[in-house]
């Protein structure tokens, strides 16, 4: 989406500096609205680096949030954002007016970092450990830790999970998984049962149905117990675990593949905790007679917001503190823009790091370098310190 900028006596085209401002125009309802059209946290950037009056605009308004809440509803829960290890300047002892302007400057660039976090290219497997399994057959040879596992045997044994066998086809199965950092854009899941070749006619014990859950810890202590992935646990996974989010069902083919499900829209996991749930059973074990769910691999499809953002937890209704370590995301930053493609140094890209390094006020030059892989210039009369009237 793109928006004319206006921008006066200032800029832009003169024959067009007649037009003036259309945000002291139009007022702030409609302002806002034209504003909503943009959908790239680098077009909110660019916006910023207009002018003071728009840039104090974006940040009365939280458009960074609105913006955050509009790609991902998953942000709804976070009620409080703190800077650490802040890098620009500390909160000072001043009027009230002044610290509640700081406080909301703070929370526009925390959420403008995260619009550019939620907007980059995913494509890892986000997969950090596997907690736990609703049954497991014979433990540890077919534990669930054997789907972190991408190949089917290692030195000549079978590797998979499996669960107990059942007589009803209809007992579903469950799978529980870290994830590598506790805010994750998760795109798709990737799951392949396995394929018994040692078992006569090498059937394949797949599932009827997946469908996938993400959430949290009930409390932070569990946090800290020791896996236990036998699946003979006396605690429940639902006594566990708050389910942020739940997938509809998918289909899964009885074939010896790594089938892709794919979300119907990306999803932020906020807590880290990911389930997989095995709906039906299809094939039958000939030796006993009892229907059987096996799993050679399982992938998470997506991109962790680690190291740069991390959350806790504050209650069981998912409600959460997101924290920002913007020294992180400067160092990750400057390092990736000190070389341009041919792995030469770029003046530019140097400058741009140095002005990332040193915290200045046109923080938006960060996250439009890293954006575009660009430095833009912002007039450097205008202060973080004056307080809109």
């Amino acid at each position: 989406m793109q928006i004319g900028f206006f921008l006066g006596p200032r800029g832009g085209n003169p024959a067009m500096a007649f037009c003036g401002d259309f945000v002291q125009q139009l007022g702030p309802d409609m302002s806002v609205k034209i504003f909503m059209h943009l959908d790239d946290p680098s077009e909110l950037a660019r916006v910023c680096a207009v002018s003071r009056t728009w840039r104090q605009f974006v940040i009365a308004n939280d458009l960074c949030k609105i913006l955050c809440l509009r790609m991902f509803p998953e942000v709804s829960g976070v009620t409080h954002v703190v800077e650490a290890d802040n890098m620009i300047e500390p909160l000072k002892v001043r009027s009230c007016t002044s610290l509640e302007w700081e406080q909301r400057t703070r929370n526009h660039k925390v959420y403008a970092f995260l619009a550019r976090g939620l907007t980059t290219a995913v494509g890892k497997n986000c997969i950090s450990e596997a907690i736990s399994a609703s049954s497991t057959d014979n433990y540890p040879e077919e534990s669930v830790r054997n789907t972190l596992e991408p190949r089917d045997r290692v030195e000549h044994r079978a590797s998979y999970w499996s669960s107990k066998g059942e007589c009803d086809p209809k007992v579903s199965e469950s799978l529980v998984y870290k994830l590598n950092a506790k805010l994750c854009i998760v795109t798709e899941i990737h799951i392949q049962p396995f394929q018994a070749y040692f078992q006569f006619g090498s059937p394949i014990y797949s599932a009827k149905a997946v469908r996938f859950r993400m959430g949290h810890l009930k409390t932070r202590k569990m946090d800290e117990e020791t896996v236990d992935d036998s699946g003979d646990g006396d605690e429940s996974v639902e006594n566990k675990y708050v389910w942020t989010y739940k997938s509809p069902e998918f289909p899964m083919a009885q074939e010896n593949c790594l089938q892709q499900f794919k979300l119907p829209q990306p999803v932020l996991s906020i807590g880290g905790i990911l389930q997989v749930d095995l709906l039906g059973r299809v094939q039958r074990q000939e030796m006993d007679g009892l229907y059987y769910i096996c799993v050679a691999h399982v992938q998470v499809l997506g991109r962790p917001l680690s190291p740069a953002f991390d959350v806790d937890i504050v209650d069981l209704s998912g409600r959460c503190t997101l924290k920002h370590y913007p020294g992180v995301e400067s160092r990750a930053s400057s390092a990736s823009s000190i070389k341009d493609e041919d792995g030469t140094p770029s003046r530019v890209r140097t400058f741009t790091a140095m002005l990332m390094e040193r915290g200045v006020r046109s923080w938006e030059q960060m996250i439009l370098s890293t954006i575009l892989g660009t430095a833009v210039v912002v007039d450097s009369d205008e202060s973080d310190e004056e307080i809109p009237d």
